[in-house]
């Protein structure tokens, strides 16, 4: 009787050992994962003033704030009218960061001469300021970061033109606002450029579509009734491309009337695969302002751009002693649009 319940006992005893072990086991704490630290925030502000807000160039410019200013661990704002071609709106903008006392303020200009009395005002109370997208070389801003040459990209957009159509036919030049220095230089490239193609008319007036995407429809679809035998579009900036190309999607023109110009591949991916639209010649524009960015970061920190500086990722930069940084840019045709994710 005793061996039984001896056994009995040790029985009852293992049974709760491995009650216990499973206990333990349930309990266990699982394993822990870890998320890469985020640069502490620095105090530093800058803040960004572009042309208008809200279409696709200017969110992509805004990513490419945000994405440096993650990197670098600074508070960073996108800012800008809702509407294009407001420049006491901007310059209002301009004015409330001042008062605010950020670090540095960079600024696409919708009229160059206009913003000089603002920048001067900003600079007098210690507030830096750049600009980048479009300049205002006669004022007081330290430098201006760009993605091309912008008279020498207008030369690109019309060469490209004149191929496709020959060398010969009526252009309908398209821009946005008639203030903007950018732009306008980039229609005094089409100018010169078109200088070497005599049987080339450029038609007037221009197009002036105030970065505005139905205007730019609108005013398309006008110049084709107006013009029935008009050989190309030539369009200097982002609304353009795609409005002229809806245009004429509109009018059963498509794939008769030559489009080249400044634009997203995200906005014209279709177009060009279905041969609306023939090429782009542009520069990622989140790529524009994440440079930006972390250049006058870099200024603020004492350290000043140099000629030939390279950006991972990016490529080498040209400086030129007046203040202008220029970017690698690229063509975009359907062959190679699926390439680009902007």
């Amino acid at each position: 009787m005793r061996t039984k319940y001896a056994i009995y006992a040790i029985s009852i005893i293992l049974l709760i050992s491995f009650g216990l072990s499973g206990c333990t086991r349930r309990v266990e704490k699982p394993a822990q994962t870890t998320t890469p630290a985020q640069p502490a925030k620095s105090g530093r502000k800058i803040a960004f003033v572009m042309k208008l807000i809200g279409i696709p160039y200017t969110n992509a410019c805004e990513r490419g704030m945000k994405k440096a200013a993650d990197e670098l661990g600074i508070d960073a704002v996108f800012l800008g009218p809702p509407t294009g071609g407001d420049t006491i709106k901007q310059i209002d903008i301009i004015e409330d960061q001042i008062s605010r006392g950020v670090d540095a303020i960079i600024i696409s200009p919708n009229d160059d001469q206009a913003v000089k009395p603002v920048i001067q005002k900003a600079m007098s109370k210690g507030v830096k300021v750049f600009t980048w997208d479009s300049d205002a070389p006669e004022s007081k801003r330290i430098f201006y970061v760009a993605a091309a040459d912008d008279v020498g990209i207008g030369t690109e957009v019309i060469d490209r033109v004149a191929k496709d159509i020959g060398g010969k036919g009526k252009v309908a030049v398209m821009t946005g606002s008639p203030n903007a220095l950018n732009l306008n230089l980039h229609v005094q490239g089409v100018e010169q450029g078109v200088k070497k193609y005599p049987g080339i008319k450029l038609v007037k007036p221009y197009l002036f579509n105030d970065d505005d995407p139905q205007k730019a429809i609108q005013l398309a679809i006008t110049t084709l009734q107006a013009n029935p035998d008009l050989a190309a579009f030539a369009c200097v900036n982002s609304p353009g491309v795609p409005g002229a190309a809806r245009a004429l999607i509109q009018t059963g023109k498509e794939g008769k009337v030559v489009v080249w110009g400044l634009s997203l591949p995200s906005e014209n991916r279709d177009y060009l695969k279905q041969g609306v639209v023939n090429g782009l010649t542009l520069w990622d524009p989140a790529k524009l302002t994440y440079v930006t960015t972390k250049l006058v970061n870099d200024y603020l920190d004492g350290k000043k751009p140099v000629n030939g500086m390279e950006i991972p990722g990016i490529g080498k930069l040209k400086v030129s002693p007046t203040g202008v940084i220029i970017m690698p840019g690229a063509i975009i045709t359907k062959e190679n649009v699926d390439q680009f994710d902007f």
